[in-house]
């Protein structure tokens, strides 16, 4: 079933979506890899190419990846606004809802052998004014700080 609406294709199958300027791009997380970036600059994937404006790092833990990995997630749960909206061993997808207006971005993270891959994208708009890279930072920082400190 497939709906077109204000923000772009809403089908049955598809976990995500999102609307450009000049395209709606569907993303699909069936394959276990995270989603890709539309061109807005409101979201940051560490599977894109480090030349890409939408990269980040993706999380590398110091400790096993295998036990940090269960901890970020529980971790990510907690975070102020969030909602679980998919869990597997080795993914988990995460909705959060600001605080002020309450446009939701979805939070995904994908555990990769000695890597997490990580993307914090708004659903909906244009730009984020940086939250989504300053979500995955603090991500970040706790897993360093906290984790492995």
């Amino acid at each position: 079933m497939r709906l077109r609406s204000l923000f772009g294709i809403i089908s049955k199958d598809t976990n995500y979506n999102a609307t450009t300027l000049d395209k709606v791009e569907e993303m699909d997380t069936s394959d276990g890899v995270l989603s890709p970036c539309p061109i807005s600059p409101n979201c940051v994937c560490s599977k894109l190419p480090q030349s890409d404006s939408h990269y980040i790092e993706p999380l590398v833990p110091t400790a096993s990846t295998l036990a940090i990995f269960p901890l970020l997630v529980e971790y990510v749960q907690q975070l102020p606004n969030a909602e679980l909206e998919e869990k597997a061993s080795h993914y988990v997808r995460v909705s959060i809802k600001s605080m002020f207006l309450g446009f939701t971005d979805d939070l995904e993270l994908f555990f990769a052998g000695d890597k997490i891959h990580v993307r914090s994208a708004s659903r909906t708009g244009w730009y984020d004014f940086g939250v989504n890279r300053r979500r995955v930072e603090s991500i970040r920082r706790y897993m360093e700080d906290e984790l492995e400190g």
